[in-house]
Formats: structure tokens, C-alpha cells, sequence
């Protein structure tokens, strides 16, 4: 018989892995950890994550790290006394991944947006009411995660992040995107549950690559036939629009669309009924828990 141990080790990764809000924040083997300075300053130069989550006594952001040539991943997730970023930062050239989340941060040095490594950012559980300008300067930025903020615009200047493929907003105060976001060609997910949205963004029509778009938990009242046009759709969340009460005609012409989900919305049965018929084998309705 088999040892089943690694099993539920296995399973007992999957929070941790989950937790960040992306799916493929894995640590490749191998990796050298630091989960201290004190670490760090033993390896400096083979150093490649910094894991400071669980770190006690931090008094600021770790300076120096410009002596950590190795250094891929930067985690100060929950750490307050990380809330004030140098422009130091700048020197840690290799960085791909940094996380702010949760830290009470509020701005970021210009610096911040030369890091030409730079593809995942986590700014999380802030408190943000203004996009930190830095951020709009991150051109190399693949993932940008901005969850749980208290955001009630995005600027302008946020189209010149075209290689964006996965961008959380959850639970800010959003009733709309700027006409730039449009650029985002690339993009793959867009989530924008629990905002102020009442109507669909116009930008979310030119997304031609989206893959998934959560607009649950918001005030939609209708959904533009447009919508229906994006090409690679296949996860669509409507749920939790109580005065949502129909669908566009033509969703049943999506080709890729593969999950549908409309509970606590005003979407009535026949309605539901209307698309199953159209597509009975290739859309998977959720219309409650």
C-alpha cells in the first residue's frame, strides 16, 4: 500500500498557494529562502525569495538590496513598518515579484517604476484611495492585484500597462474604468466584484483576449450585447446584480463560453432557460450555492 502522507500534504498547500489571489505563485525548485535579515544577511548573494510575512521586530523596509543580485521575490505582506518604500528599491534590478499587501502603504517612490524585472505586484488590504503613480510607470507588469482597496477611479495613465494579463479589483469603490484600459489587449482576467458598477465598462468591450470577468456583486441592470463579442470568454459572473433581469440575445452565440453564473440576480427561470436550450451541453449554469 501506498503512503498516503505526501497526499494530504499536498492538499494542505493548496490555502497557501490560493491565499495571494493567484494561482501560479509557486516557488520553483530550488530556491534559497530568507525569512529574516538576519538570514538574508547570511546569503546575500544566493538569496533569490525574501519572505518577511512571518518576520517579527521589521522596523522599515529592508534597505541594501541592491547586494542581493539573486533576489527574484520580495514578500512584506502584513508588515506595517514596511509602509514607507525608499527609492532604494530601485536597486533590487532582478525583482519579479513584490508584495505590499496589507502593510497600510499609501504611495510609492517614482523609483519604484524603473525595476525592469518587475511582472507581479501586490498592493492588497491597503486602503488605497488613489492608484500610487509608480504603478502606471510599471510597463513590465503581467499581474496587478489591488483587491480590497477603497479605490473610486483609475487614472488615465493606467493604459500604458499593456502587458497586463490578470488584474484584480475586488472590493473598491469603482463605477467605471478610464477609456485607456482599453489597451490591455493582453489581458486574460479582469475581476471587479463588489464596486459601484452599473453598467459594464465600455473598456471591458475592447478586451478581445478575456478569458474570465467577474462583475458579481455590483449594480448592473443590463449587459451589453458587445459583451457578448469578446471571442475567448468562458467564465462570465453576473451574480449578486439583483437588478439584472435579463441576458443579451446573443450570448448564445458565445463560442468559448463554459461557466455562467447568475444567482441573486433578477434573471428569471425561463430566461435561464432561453440560453440552456441554445446551449445545452456547453454552458455550465450556476444559479445557486
Amino acid at each position: 500500500m501506498k503512503p498516503i502522507l505526501p497526499v494530504f500534504a499536498a492538499l494542505a498547500a493548496i490555502p497557501a498557494l490560493l491565499a495571494g489571489g493567484c494561482f501560479d505563485r509557486r516557488v520553483p525548485h530550488p530556491e534559497r529562502v530568507a525569512e529574516s535579515l538576519a538570514e538574508l544577511e547570511a546569503a546575500r548573494g544566493e538569496t533569490t525569495i525574501l519572505d518577511l510575512t512571518a518576520a517579527e521586530g521589521l522596523e522599515a523596509f529592508p534597505e541594501g538590496l541592491g547586494a542581493c543580485p539573486a533576489l527574484r521575490r520580495l514578500w512584506l505582506r502584513g508588515q506595517k513598518a514596511a509602509a514607507e518604500v525608499p527609492a532604494s528599491i530601485a536597486e533590487a534590478k532582478g525583482l519579479a515579484e513584490l508584495d505590499l499587501s496589507e502593510t497600510g502603504l499609501k504611495d510609492l517612490p517614482p523609483e519604484a517604476a524603473t525595476l525592469p524585472a518587475l511582472r507581479h505586484l501586490y498592493l492588497s488590504d491597503n486602503g488605497l484611495t488613489a492608484l500610487p503613480a509608480a504603478v502606471c510607470g510599471m510597463t513590465g507588469l503581467t499581474y496587478l492585484n489591488l483587491d480590497r482597496n477603497a479605490l473610486t477611479n483609475l487614472p488615465e495613465e493606467v493604459g500604458a500597462l499593456k502587458g497586463l494579463k490578470w488584474v484584480r479589483l475586488n472590493g473598491n469603490k469603482l463605477s467605471d474604468l478610464p477609456a485607456s484600459a482599453s489597451e490591455w489587449k493582453d489581458i486574460r482576467r479582469l475581476y471587479l466584484r463588489g464596486n459601484g458598477l452599473k453598467k459594464v465598462p465600455d473598456a471591458v468591450l475592447a478586451m478581445t483576449s478575456l478569458e474570465q470577468l467577474d462583475l458579481g456583486g455590483n449594480d448592473l441592470e443590463s449587459v451589453p450585447e458587445a459583451l457578448c463579442a469578446l471571442p475567448h470568454l468562458q467564465r462570465l459572473d453576473l451574480d449578486g446584480n439583483p437588478r439584472l433581469a435579463a441576458l443579451p440575445m446573443a450570448i448564445t452565440n458565445m463560442p468559448e463560453l463554459t461557466h455562467l453564473f447568475v444567482y441573486r440576480t433578477g434573471i428569471s427561470t425561463a430566461e435561464v432557460g432561453r440560453v440552456r436550450a441554445a446551449k445545452p451541453d456547453a454552458v455550465r449554469f450556476h444559479i445557486g450555492f
